[in-house]
């Protein structure tokens, strides 16, 4: 989001990445330097943070993809990667319920996490409503929940 002055940033915290594949992609390695890997990565939009995260380890480890296709939705992401369609990048919190079900697994790619800092704005100045409150306060105290979730 920036520092625009237009908005109004509420920081939830560093939230780990995740390295997410169908079950069948398990043989996958992307801890190998110098290689080709015959699949493809599917992510949103090219100012993706995370996306920029994962394209930049893939360019220092001189790992090289199928191709990129770029999908809005992380929900349509989330449901190629299931049918085994690729493999994606994504914030943890996006994937944990994929992840518990045995519908994803993660992909060992690094022996630290990759974090971002999650972030919610809304425009600065405007008059909160009492809904767009008790949705922020939602959001604050579902992250302040994962944060004392183990992975």
């Amino acid at each position: 989001m920036g520092n625009d002055d237009a908005l109004e940033l509420m920081p939830l915290g560093d939230q780990s990445l995740a390295l997410v594949a169908s079950p069948l992609l398990q043989h996958v390695n992307f801890t190998q330097y110098n290689q080709h890997i015959p699949c493809s990565f599917i992510i949103n939009e090219p100012q993706c943070i995370f996306r920029q995260r994962f394209e930049g380890l893939l360019r220092k480890r001189q790992i090289t993809l199928e191709n990129t296709i770029e999908l809005w939705s992380i929900e349509s992401i989330k449901q190629c990667v299931s049918a085994n369609l690729w493999v994606s990048f994504l914030p943890r919190f996006a994937v944990e319920r994929e992840l518990r079900s045995g519908e994803l697994i993660e992909l060992p790619y690094s022996e630290q996490p990759e974090l971002i800092t999650a972030l919610c704005g809304y425009h600065a100045g405007k008059v909160v409503s009492p809904a767009m409150r008790v949705f922020l306060e939602c959001i604050e105290e579902s992250f302040a929940s994962r944060e004392k979730m183990p992975g």
